[in-house]
């Protein structure tokens, strides 16, 4: 195989083929044979405000071979939803299977008691003993592992010691402060310390590996790290595979791209040594440099300023490219979805909660298709679990479906309608049409005593496309 580099000047063809995606045919390199006795790995890459302009096979200008590659080697959807336009409630959705009106933290549960309408929003973590895929799948004798973005909820924030700020900035958010030095062995230290209890609290919902945790950038309040490290996180993804490779495993792994700061700002301005747990003594070497990266887009004949959609590609690549090393492509199902939509974000319009998804799995799931079903997902637990021939306890609620005899090709679609939620609003759509309502609970005082109330349109309906 040639080096990184060699591969590099090779063009498009050496940089799929480096990254273990060949896309001549729209395959991925296979270097070996996964065991018939063993069961499917999993991988679910979780982005962050994704929206379809910054994925080549979505008919957009942007060099993304990798995404494109997986496309051709499984099923690309049209209409992938998620049942909520945010972060966090997305993210519960994905990893529980449920809506976010489920929740199932006390707070949460306190709030909204039994027959009071809920209005879920930042408000939904997952809540402690709560069933997760991961947790499921731990149990069936299945490695779990997590990496990047988790922002379902974190540990008592006792436990986490505060950066060093002023007293005077100490009680605000913004702005954020330009003179916190991540190379101070003080603030190393505290990012350390926080880094490992996030650790142990996501553990605790059936991880046996998490590392290389991050929440939004913003949250640490320093200019300094407030920027994207998709290395870091996909370096830790390569580790958790190396280790577990003689076993199924199942790996979450959540990229902060493309959420704010803009990631073409960290591509350019960051120190790929800055991270959440700490300075690094080194930059990850998992995937071209980013100077490497934005040489390779200008020569592909693309803008530059489209370069960070292709470092989220090769982030991506790296671990395509290790499954290959390592003979384990045919038999893992790799699932690239987006938490959220970046157009209209935090609604329930189309801009908002209909994202990117594609799935592909070589062993079960026939490729090249481009589909216009239906698929949110909470649908991607009970999925996961049927590839896996894993049981859910009988205590485990679940409102997503089985997509697999949708992907198998056995059934032309697997659910007639979708249905979302955030705050007053809900909605609720078919392949045709969509509809949204939006219901003013008794506690939205303020908004029924609005004397422009009567002005808001509370219902509307659209056909789709």
């Amino acid at each position: 195989m040639p080096t990184r580099r060699q591969a590099l000047k090779m063009g498009i063809a050496g940089a799929a083929a480096l990254m273990g995606a060949s896309v001549a045919g729209n395959g991925f390199a296979q270097t070996g044979r996964t065991p018939a006795a063993r069961r499917p790995n999993v991988i679910v890459f979780h982005t962050d405000d994704q929206n379809f302009d910054s994925i080549g096979c979505y008919g957009y200008p942007v060099f993304t071979p990798h995404m494109d590659a997986m496309a051709g080697r499984g099923v690309r959807f049209q209409r992938g939803y998620t049942p909520i336009g945010i972060c966090m409630p997305s993210r519960l959705s994905l990893v529980t299977g449920l809506y976010p009106r489920r929740c199932a933290q006390p707070s949460f549960q306190k709030l909204f008691p039994k027959d009071v309408p809920t209005e879920p929003s930042f408000n939904t973590p997952l809540a402690e003993g709560q069933h997760t895929v991961a947790s499921v799948l731990k149990k069936a004798g299945y490695a779990t592992g997590f990496v990047g973005k988790w922002h379902i909820g974190g540990p008592d924030r006792a436990l986490l010691k505060p950066l060093p700020v002023s007293k005077e900035w100490a009680a605000e958010w913004k702005p954020l402060r330009d003179d916190l030095n991540p190379r101070d062995p003080e603030v190393c230290r505290i990012l350390e310390h926080n880094h490992r209890i996030h650790g142990e609290h996501i553990r605790k919902f059936g991880f046996d590996y998490a590392d290389r945790i991050m929440e939004n950038t913003e949250s640490l309040r320093s200019r300094a790290l407030n920027y994207h490290n998709p290395e870091w996180i996909a370096e830790g993804a390569l580790n958790f595979i190396n280790g577990n490779r003689d076993k199924p495993f199942f790996l979450y792994c959540n990229h902060t791209l493309h959420h704010i700061p803009h990631p073409q700002e960290s591509l350019f301005n960051a120190d790929p040594r800055a991270s959440m747990g700490g300075y690094l003594d080194r930059a990850p070497d998992v995937m071209p440099s980013r100077r490497e990266i934005v040489e390779m887009v200008k020569r592909e004949g693309f803008p530059e300023k489209t370069a960070f959609c292709t470092w989220q590609d090769m982030a991506f690549g790296s671990v395509i490219r290790r499954l290959a090393e390592l003979g384990l492509t045919d038999d893992t199902m790799i699932v690239f979805i987006s938490d959220n939509n970046i157009v209209n974000k935090g609604t329930i319009y189309e801009g908002g909660v209909n994202v990117p998804c594609m799935i592909s799995h070589p062993q079960s799931v026939p490729g090249g298709r481009n589909s216009a079903r239906l698929i949110q997902n909470i649908d991607l637990a009970p999925t996961i679990f049927s590839l896996c021939g894993v049981q859910k306890p009988a205590d485990m609620r679940i409102d997503g479906v089985d997509a697999m005899p949708m992907l198998r090709g056995e059934k032309e679609t697997v659910r007639e309608e979708a249905f979302f939620e955030i705050g007053w609003s809900r909605a609720c759509c078919t392949e045709r049409w969509k509809y949204l309502a939006v219901r003013p609970t008794k506690s939205a005082e303020e908004f029924r005593t609005s004397k422009d109330r009567k002005s808001t349109r509370l219902n509307s309906s659209h056909r789709i496309r």
